[in-house]
């Protein structure tokens, strides 16, 4: 190898499996996920990671770094970027990062939200539907990593650099913004508690949002919902608009912005594969009616399969359980309810076989309903709600109101989040449902619930934002604030608790 004055050979060597990387100790140079503003973790636009300037991931030197099964370990005394910041604190306390990590509103603490230091640029995130896991590296190429709890606590305890002006990247699946920590003091513990610096963006000028498909119903008003969670007026767009949510009018939902511009109808988000290829999520209001429905084709069913099977995430309420239905109940049933074949297998049985006109729920009343805690992401929900204080009848418990015929049960692999003896008011499935779990990257949620009731929120059928109102969510919103942002999170099965990023070594 060339000595230090020698330009690196910017070479890999692939050898039995083992990576062989040239490496040097010199500073890397980033670029924020956006964002401007003078308080700490605003976003600057700039890293100071100090060291003697070179760019990139790599500086000038000759150390050889081994990657072994993607973790890449150093020769003792080699380091790059912010790595020759990280202090030996033997003998003393480690350095440590504690933060409260919060949605775009910098309200609510969010769960499961990675925190991590990046020691190279950032990559751009792909917009669309990717087959991507937990598995799948994070970019940046991070030297120490933490995810939030139930609390919204965030913890970084191994490899934390000290100095200032430190890098912090906090993401959940295509949410991602970067801030800045003023100072990092070694050997101790270092707190923040600022939600306005430790949030997810509320715009594509303080990082990057996930591109949404939204389509308006009359039963509900969803676009109020991600509105009250933080994310700004500015994102709500037609789909040839800068915005990161698109609304499409469905059915007698609302169908215009206060501007005056009209949303697109439905089906042309329904139109083939590729449109529901361009969006990384797409919710489904409630259209208000069984008979709508029926009108979801099997083609229709077919291209929203493909779509998840490809990594999409999906959240259907209420009626939308028509996508998962059809020609995979009783006769008895298919008879009655008449929707069109479904390439969907059976998830959740919906009506006994010998009573197709069953409708469960409490309509119209608040009834108790308990969370599913018999796996690890269910033990942290109920956590959360009796957290952010929607369980005040108890740990477990929430009280959702207007539940209106949901399932009646899972059906595996299905997972259920909340129920009672009636029915199964959520669950989730991870897609190919034909996949081994590990393999599987895409992911659905299902409610039987009308999130944004006009009773509890106050939100009308009218231009947007116009027709929604401005206050505190309910309880049933935060529930849904925690699976849109599970949804939107790495997939992972449902037997295993989350795991921070990995990090280079």
């Amino acid at each position: 190898m060339s000595d230090a004055s020698t330009p690196l050979l910017a070479a890999a060597l692939l050898v039995g499996g083992l990576t062989l990387l040239a490496s040097g100790c010199s500073a890397a140079s980033g670029k924020p996920d956006g964002g401007s503003g003078s308080q700490a973790g605003a976003g600057s636009g700039k890293l100071n990671l100090g060291g003697s300037g070179a760019s990139g991931p790599t500086g000038s030197g000759g150390d050889l770094m081994l990657a072994v099964g993607g973790s890449v370990a150093q020769p003792p005394g080699a380091c790059s970027g912010l790595r020759c910041q990280v202090p030996d604190c033997t003998g003393q306390a480690p350095t440590t990062l504690r933060v409260t990590v919060y949605d775009p509103a910098g309200v609510t603490p969010l769960y499961n939200v990675a925190g991590y230091v990046p020691n190279a640029a950032l990559a751009e995130i792909a917009t669309g539907a990717a087959c991507e896991t937990c598995a799948t590296p994070v970019s940046g190429e991070p030297i120490a990593s933490g995810l939030s709890d139930a609390h919204g606590q965030l913890l970084i305890s191994e490899g934390m650099p000290a100095g200032t002006n430190v890098p912090l990247v906090l993401q959940i699946g295509k949410w991602r913004r970067q801030v800045t920590l003023p100072e990092i003091k070694p050997c101790q513990e270092n707190s923040f508690d600022d939600p306005m610096t430790f949030r997810l963006p509320r715009s594509s000028s303080e990082g990057h949002l996930p591109r949404i498909a939204l389509t308006t119903g009359e039963a509900d008003a969803l676009e109020c919902f991600l509105r009250r969670i933080g994310v700004a007026d500015s994102e709500f767009t037609n789909p040839d608009g800068p915005g990161r949510v698109n609304l499409f009018h469905d059915s007698s939902g609302a169908s215009s912005f206060q501007s005056g511009d009209v949303y697109p109808p439905v089906a042309t988000l329904r139109a083939s594969l590729a449109s529901l290829q361009a969006y990384d999520i797409v919710l489904m209001s409630c259209v208000g009616s069984q008979s709508d429905g029926r009108l979801v084709t099997s083609q229709n069913k077919q291209d929203l399969q493909a779509y998840l099977n490809a990594g999409g995430r999906v959240f259907l309420e209420h009626y939308h359980s028509a996508w998962l239905r059809g020609g995979n109940e009783s006769q008895e049933i298919e008879d009655a309810r008449k929707y069109t074949p479904t390439p969907f297998p059976p998830v959740a049985s919906w009506v006994p076989p010998d009573d197709p006109a069953y409708d469960g729920g409490h309509a119209g009343s608040s009834a108790p309903y308990l969370v599913d805690t018999s796996f690890p992401k269910g033990k942290d929900f109920a956590d959360w709600l009796g957290f952010v204080g929607a369980s005040p009848n108890g740990a477990g418990m929430i009280d959702l109101f207007d539940v209106k015929h949901p399932a009646m049960a899972e059906l595996p692999p299905a997972q259920r989040w909340i129920y009672d003896t009636t029915g199964v008011p959520y669950f989730s499935f991870n897609t190919p449902l034909e996949a081994a779990p590990e393999q599987q990257c895409g992911r659905l949620v299902h409610t039987g619930i009308h999130v944004g009731v006009e009773a509890l929120t106050g939100d009308k059928e009218g231009p947007f934002p116009s027709g929604c109102k401005s206050q505190p969510l309910t309880a049933q919103e935060k529930a849904l604030e925690f699976l849109l942002f599970d949804l939107s999170s790495c997939v992972m099965t449902t037997d295993e608790a989350p795991r921070p990023p990995r990090v280079v070594k």
